[in-house]
Order: structure tokens, then C-alpha cells, then sequence
């Protein structure tokens, strides 16, 4: 019971966040996506720790365990604009992997400087 209520708790913390990032986008018509602000403010309070990740642990690895779920509407979604990727697909491919391998190198970079102030 006591996991449950844990898992509830982080699960909670996790989709308000998400539901606060998204208000706050919307209130101030920012032209960011709402759930980048929501993890923005969720990586600001775990690194002044005002919330703990042994919070959000037990929450986030399910949602991650269970990733590919939430990616089965975008593929139903991307068959109905199969006319618009055979027109722009080769400039969306290329936004896709310029921005893939700037997260890979951006994340490379802060793991390496983590794993030198260990």
C-alpha cells in the first residue's frame, strides 16, 4: 500500500508539473511546447532539491518502461499526413537528425563533465 501511495504521489508531481508548464505556456503565449517547460521546472526543483527524486523514481521509471505506448497515436497520426511527409520529408528528416545528434552531443558533453566531478 505504502508503494502505491508513492507511486500516486510521483505520478501526480510528474503530470502537474506537465499540467502547470502547459498553463504557464498558454497564460504567458510562449511558442514552446508546455511539457518542455513542465521537465524545465522539474530538472530546477531536483537541483535544489525542493523535490526529492526518490519522489518521482518509481513514477517515471513505469512511464519510461512503457514508453513506446504513448508513440502509437503519432503513428496513426503520421499516416494520416503521408501526403505532406512525401512533400517535406526530406526537410523534416534532416531537422530530425541535426537535432538528434545536437541532444547526443549536448548530452555527451554534460555526462562527461559529471562523470569528471565525481
Amino acid at each position: 500500500m505504502q508503494l502505491f501511495i508513492k507511486w500516486m504521489i510521483g505520478l501526480s508531481l510528474l503530470f502537474g508539473l506537465s499540467a502547470l508548464g502547459n498553463w504557464i505556456v498558454a497564460t504567458l503565449e510562449w511558442k514552446v511546447p508546455g511539457n518542455v517547460v513542465g521537465m524545465m521546472l522539474l530538472l530546477i526543483l531536483l537541483m535544489t532539491k525542493i523535490i526529492r527524486f526518490e519522489w518521482i523514481e518509481d513514477s517515471a521509471g513505469f512511464l519510461t518502461k512503457h514508453l513506446a505506448f504513448f508513440f502509437i497515436p503519432i503513428a496513426v497520426g503520421l499516416m494520416s499526413y503521408s501526403n505532406l511527409l512525401k512533400a517535406e520529408g526530406i526537410p523534416l528528416f534532416l531537422a530530425l537528425m541535426i537535432s538528434l545528434s545536437v541532444g547526443l552531443i549536448v548530452t555527451a558533453i554534460i555526462s562527461g563533465r559529471r562523470g569528471e566531478a565525481s
